[in-house]
């Protein structure tokens, strides 16, 4: 649906963050004169209602109400605001109409070459690893999506490629038609969002299905994405010999030959390896790096100081972040993990021992069995845990005999859980906050979180 659709349609913006502030920009720079509704169940900032044309537009705060909603012809649905709710499918099944940010955005711009990545864990890295790569090789590249910037927001912007982040939010309902899609992994995330388990895997899949051709990249030490991509013609596998692969601080790829018996072989003489810059450490990062990797070598695009571009390489803020150190303590900011997995490889970067760990936040129904378990025999120094799925997480601990030498404690909240693990923290060791668990509804994102660790531990 682009813009035009809405000139004379009765429209009403659903959410009223980035997405939502970023549609109403557009719709009210074309249709100066025309009246719109916002609709947000959270507070509004308050510098956006002071740019708001009350004569025009109006808001409303609270619970989504179907009866109000219904008066529209269109709805605008942010990224945030699940289409597997109650409200909406009632609203669907009045014949209102539905769009968003992303599908406004690729229906405006049918001509526009687009690289989607999207996965559980480490997209925004990826993505930024990629444009950053592609445009240190000459590329005109512009970074835009999940990751900060709402499409919408690049209007008039003339890139040759688009690397675009895309959350199983934007992707449940996404219509477009991407020039190259990358899939980073599949785990179990954001179950309330969509209802289920399969829904998500259902709705991340579904990117895989909208990429024309066949220009499928894909991990391939990712056993879901195995299981679903195998009899695929045409995808473009890394992690795996003769592509870039993951080692623990470095990417590398052994290029398969012939021997003497015509068997595939490898040679040490045809490996390749870049290892890790500072600002990307663990394995994890090194899986972001192969990604990016095969992107560029899909486009044909190649970078002749390839370390150099890697060395100038920022990692992203809140993602085993080193944010000061203090007392001889350091503080390490993972506030985006939101997975019980995430929080897994975050100690598998900067180990276990005199590790102080904190997570916890809202309870979306995962299963914390996994994760304890794989903590059983290297256990960090103490674990605190936080509202609101506290209780879960202690009793998989407890039922795997996780018993850490500093102890599991059950405390109110962040500020609470700063203090203590100063207390605890042995020295030369580390404070790391990995959450394993969504911001709301205690902050207002992660970044709200990270930076609220940043200010109690007096960094």
């Amino acid at each position: 649906m682009q813009f035009k659709a809405l000139e004379h349609a009765r429209v009403a913006i659903l959410g009223a963050g980035r997405e939502g502030r970023s549609v109403w920009r557009q719709l009210r720079s074309r249709f100066p004169n025309k009246h719109l509704s916002l609709f947000s169940e959270a507070p509004i900032d308050e510098s956006f209602i002071e740019v708001l044309n009350l004569a025009l537009d109006d808001f409303h705060i609270g619970p989504l109400d179907p009866d109000r909603l219904s008066d529209f012809d269109v709805l605008v649905r942010s990224a945030g605001i699940s289409p597997y709710r109650d409200e909406l499918k009632a609203l669907r099944s009045l014949g209102l109409q539905f769009t968003s940010a992303s599908n406004i955005w690729f229906a405006e711009n049918p001509e526009a070459r687009t690289i989607c990545i999207s996965g559980t864990k480490g997209k925004s890295t990826t993505a930024a690893l990629t444009a950053h790569l592609l445009s240190k090789a000459g590329v005109n590249t512009c970074l835009a999506g999940n990751i900060g910037k709402p499409m919408l927001d690049c209007d008039g912007v003339n890139a040759d490629w688009w690397v675009i982040e895309l959350s199983s939010y934007q992707i449940s309902d996404l219509q477009a038609s991407p020039d190259i899609v990358v899939l980073l992994n599949l785990s179990d995330e954001h179950i309330d969002w969509h209802l289920n388990a399969e829904n998500y895997r259902a709705d991340k899949l579904r990117l895989a299905r909208l990429v024309p051709g066949g220009r499928l990249i894909a991990n391939a030490s990712d056993a879901a994405l195995q299981d679903e991509f195998e009899r695929r013609p045409n995808v473009r596998w890394f992690n795996e010999p003769g592509q870039w692969q993951a080692g623990q601080n470095s990417v590398f790829r052994r290029a398969p030959e012939v021997g003497s018996a015509g068997k595939r072989a490898m040679s040490a003489t045809s490996q390749s390896r870049l290892l890790a810059p500072a600002s990307l450490p663990g394995e994890h990062n090194m899986q972001n790096l192969a990604a990016a990797l095969t992107v560029c070598e899909e486009l044909g695009v190649s970078c002749s100081e390839l370390n150099a571009a890697l060395a100038s390489f920022q990692g992203l803020p809140h993602r085993l972040q080193t944010i000061g150190e203090k007392d001889g303590v350091r503080y390490i900011d993972d506030s985006i993990s939101t997975t019980p997995v995430s929080v897994e490889a975050a100690l598998q970067t900067i180990g276990y021992d005199d590790v102080v760990l904190i997570l916890g936040g809202m309870d979306r129904g995962l299963d914390w069995t996994s994760f304890a378990e794989s903590i059983r025999e290297k256990t960090p120094h103490a674990i605190i845990t936080l509202p609101d799925n506290s209780p879960k997480i202690t009793a998989s601990l407890n039922a795997a005999g996780v018993e850490p030498e500093g102890g599991i404690h059950a405390l109110p909240g962040l500020r609470e859980a700063v203090e203590f693990a100063q207390v605890l923290a042995p020295e030369q060791g580390c404070v790391l906050l990995s959450p394993g668990a969504p911001s709301f509804p205690h902050f207002a994102d992660f970044e709200d979180r990270g930076r609220q660790f940043r200010r109690f531990a007096g960094l």
